[in-house]
């Protein structure tokens, strides 16, 4: 990624420090600012945060928590300006040209995009749909009712499995045995056809949500910056949010897992994630924690093992905070990582169905 897709000071933050800035500016700037990086979506976003002052880090967190939605046309005046800024800067984004074809496309039209690609052959193909499988899947459920069974499998045939397999998985029990069966003896189909199907569910979609706005904001793009990002942003932004909105940190924090949340696990769990963690790691994770945490770690291990431990976090010093939230962020991805393979299961306040 170059350096120059960072410059999300460009809307006015490089002074937001100083205590005369007009907050009015400093307003339009954090907004500017929050509308691009959830645009960007939350791999490049988390890396551009990476780069900037805690502060920053904390407002713009903020200000895309609160953003539930945002107008089409604000979206495109914001990307353009931005573009605009830095149109005379080679800039390379990762993703290559069709990332950049749909930035500059987006933002300025299909004939100064191309100006500015400067006769560079873009590939202009889009994949049916493709407005469509972005939605969540409450939505995509609302646009398939009343649908018959071969549009639903036309649409799911061109989802990334995972994704249709979910939206499969709400349907009616007749209803989805019906769609399976369309799906696994559907050929190849026209593309007229599928324009016709996609044209109609689009008409559907517009319909039922009308076509001013788009849903980049709120809790959900944030937790998956925050997923993205590195423990000292992840604690700037929800310790920002915590003190001004403690109902919306308790809202993202249900959604992801931090380091702390450790001692939410059961035992079992908790030795799952032991297996994997380096001794190096545990010991530099476990500096200048609450004992709730520490006790937790010593209680899944073996006397011998816990000993050694103690032992070596003695040994070990002063360390720097870096290293410490480095190695508290391997831990937490390792509980993501076996959340997400199914070995270990983290119960959230949001509910779920469980067996005892």
């Amino acid at each position: 990624m170059s350096t120059e897709i960072t410059n999300v000071n460009a809307f006015d933050l490089s002074d937001i420090n100083e205590s005369d800035k007009n907050e009015k500016v400093e307003g339009e700037g954090l907004k500017k600012a929050a509308v691009l990086l959830m645009t960007l979506g939350p791999n490049v976003s988390s890396d551009i945060i990476k780069s900037l002052p805690d502060k920053q880090v904390q407002k713009i967190g903020l200000e895309i928590a609160n953003i539930s939605s945002i107008a089409s046309k604000e979206r495109r005046e914001i990307l353009k300006e931005f573009v605009e800024i830095n149109r005379a800067k080679d800039y390379v984004i990762e993703g290559g040209l069709e990332y950049a074809r749909e930035l500059l496309s987006n933002a300025l039209g299909n004939v100064k995009a191309n100006k500015l690609l400067e006769g560079i052959s873009i590939n202009t193909s889009t994949k049916p749909f493709k407005h469509i499988i972005k939605l969540d899947v409450k939505k995509i459920l609302e646009i398939l009712r009343n649908e018959s069974a071969q549009t639903i499998a036309v649409l799911l045939a061109h989802m990334e499995p995972e994704n249709g397999a979910e939206v499969l998985s709400y349907l009616d029990f007749d209803l989805q045995n019906e769609v399976a069966m369309r799906i696994s003896s559907m050929g190849s189909i026209s593309p007229e056809v599928i324009k016709v199907i996609e044209s109609s569910l689009e008409d559907k979609l517009h319909s039922i949500s009308g076509d001013d706005f788009n849903d980049y904001g709120g809790v959900s793009t944030l937790v998956q910056i925050l997923i993205n990002s590195d423990r000292k942003t992840e604690k700037n932004i929800l310790g920002t949010i915590e003190e001004q909105n403690p109902d919306l940190a308790a809202q993202i924090k249900s959604h992801i897992f931090v380091f702390e949340d450790i001692v939410k696990l059961d035992d079992i769990s908790i030795q799952k994630v032991l297996k994997e963690v380096t001794m190096k790691d545990l010991v530099y994770a476990l500096k200048g924690v609450d004992d709730e945490i520490s006790d937790a770690i010593y209680r899944n291990q073996s006397s011998r093992a816990a000993d050694a431990l103690k032992e070596e976090m003695e040994m070990v010093g002063v360390i720097k905070v870096t290293q410490v939230e480095a190695s508290q962020q391997k831990i937490a991805n390792i509980v993501r990582k076996l959340e997400r393979e199914g070995a270990i299961t983290i119960v959230r306040n949001f509910g779920g169905d469980f067996v005892e």
